[in-house]
């Protein structure tokens, strides 16, 4: 991410608070008109509303009839398109405020749609329309919008400490994490350029923070993310001038907090034990040759083993013993089969990962997917071999079950 992107970003989502804030502004002044009117309506028949026999005139009991429906109705601060915000009056917080229509008052303004007959009743009513108006008026003319209505998250770094779930294998989650920037990045591109990919940047929200929660056992890692991000939802409120434009920004916090995770992404393989600096673990076959432009140490053959065992302890624990024997014996034959050159040894074994990966959690279509081609790409490498196709013969139906 460059330089400034998240104050850039936070500079857009204060913009928009700001359209936002002046539409309520106009919603709340509207209201304090409205109730202003009905005291002008009530203030002309005060004193002057009875005709013959002292009785209510009828466009006095027409007006207060009206008036009193008025208040009788919710009369709540307005939204502005769906959107909730916070208010203060006065300076007092808005739970001092109560916008509901009191028991008595509201028995006295259902005398309006009661027939009203007699003078006290009538003045009884109006007095009680009036108040209600005044006081509303009074009320959305002094209300302040407690900002920011638009969710403007300041900086957050991820936690550290955290480690792998279970059968997840560091390498692979790294995998994911990259793709997940690579489509983020994609993204932010075609926000920019005013694309319609609102829907696209909420998916991508919501999969990543799942990729995150699925990894790592610590749930504030996806959390911090869903923190950032939460405020995508306004981008489909009616108020929202620019949705486009807010949910750039937004996804722009949550890559940026994602390189971050990626950053430290080795302290969570390592507390997990698949990194450089646990206890070593034991590597069949001539090693030493193995070294590929891809890998170019024995430490990555190694990881690369250790990962895999990692799965398969996991398989073991969750009763899937023959899934868990299956990875174990096809390691083995990649390692030790002596058809085999030296120098595929290490792609076969991160073919073997991802079948690994897959085993251990079958329901995810993209591990799958890396796991068909892993298979196909150990089926064509055992044609010249004995040993790794002894293995895929004996094992091919328990593996074939989830792939």
């Amino acid at each position: 991410m460059e330089a400034g992107a998240g104050e850039a970003a936070r500079s857009v989502l204060w913009q928009e608070d700001e359209l936002v804030c002046q539409r309520l502004y106009v919603l709340l002044a509207n209201r304090a008109k409205e109730a202003r009117e009905v005291v002008a309506a009530l203030g002309t028949w005060r004193g002057n509303s009875t005709g013959f026999l002292g009785r209510p005139k009828p466009d006095a009991l027409n007006a207060l009839r009206r008036a009193c429906r008025w208040a009788l109705e919710g009369h709540g601060p307005p939204g502005a398109g769906g959107i909730v915000y916070s208010y203060t009056f006065g300076g007092s917080g808005s739970e001092a405020l109560h916008f509901q229509v009191s028991p008595v008052d509201y028995q006295r303004l259902q005398w309006a749609n009661n027939g009203i007959t007699s003078r006290r009743d009538f003045d009884i009513a109006l007095t009680t329309a009036l108040h209600r108006a005044q006081w509303l008026a009074e009320l959305y003319a002094g209300l302040s919008i407690e900002r920011p209505v638009v969710a403007v998250p300041g900086e957050l770094v991820p936690p550290r400490h955290g480690r792998l779930r279970d059968g997840i294998v560091g390498r692979a989650l790294r995998e994911e994490i990259a793709e997940q920037l690579a489509t983020g990045h994609a993204l932010r591109r075609a926000a920019a350029a005013d694309e319609h990919v609102v829907p696209a940047i909420r998916t991508w929200a919501s999969t990543t923070a799942e990729t995150l929660d699925h990894g790592l056992t610590n749930p504030d890692v996806g959390g911090g993310l869903r923190h950032l991000t939460a405020g995508l939802g306004l981008c489909e409120k009616r108020s929202v001038s620019r949705p486009t434009a807010l949910a750039g920004a937004y996804l722009t916090l949550g890559l940026e907090y994602l390189e971050k995770v990626e950053k430290q992404m080795p302290d969570h393989i390592e507390a997990s034990g698949q990194g450089p600096r646990p206890a070593p673990v034991t590597v069949h076959g001539n090693v030493g040759a193995i070294n590929s432009e891809i890998h170019n140490s024995n430490l990555v053959v190694a990881e690369t083993v250790r990962g895999i065992d990692v799965t398969v302890q996991a398989l073991h624990r969750t009763g899937q013993h023959d899934t868990a024997t299956a990875l174990d014996q096809l390691t083995r034959a990649v390692q030790q089969d002596p058809a085999l050159p030296d120098h595929r040894r290490p792609e076969l074994l991160d073919h073997l990962a991802d079948v690994a990966e897959a085993a251990a959690d079958p329901d995810r279509p993209r591990a799958l997917s890396r796991a068909r081609g892993a298979m196909a790409a150990l089926t064509g490498a055992a044609a010249g071999s004995t040993q790794l196709a002894h293995a895929l013969t004996t094992w091919q139906d328990t593996l074939g079950r989830f792939l």
